[in-house]
């Protein structure tokens, strides 16, 4: 299970409001799966969730989707959001030492 701050929740909900068509969704994935040449890295798509996705809740309503490869990768890690010189970026990490993961 990956665990997504609610940092991280909040913007991404700003984003999906903003910027998602009908019937698509935000969904992590990996970029070999997407056919993304290079080292794999994950990455947050909008499109339509695949069988065995798993879903992340904000405010009571599906946020995100994680495929099945990139949560059975990252089991226990925490999407969180990082500023940048260029901004807001999501990025995903082993939890901070002073927290479980799994809670």
């Amino acid at each position: 299970m990956i665990i997504v701050t609610e940092e991280a929740k909040r913007i991404m909900h700003a984003a999906a409001r903003a910027a998602l068509p009908e019937g698509q969704s935000l969904r992590l994935e990996t970029t070999r799966k997407r056919g993304i040449e290079g080292p794999q890295q994950v990455a947050l798509l909008i499109e339509e969730p695949e069988e065995g996705d798993e879903p992340v809740e904000h405010e009571g309503e599906p946020l995100l989707y994680v495929s099945r490869r990139v949560s059975a990768a990252y089991n226990g890690c925490v999407v969180d959001l990082e500023w940048t010189p260029k901004g807001p970026a999501l990025r995903i990490g082993p939890p901070p030492a002073d927290r479980d993961a799994r809670t």
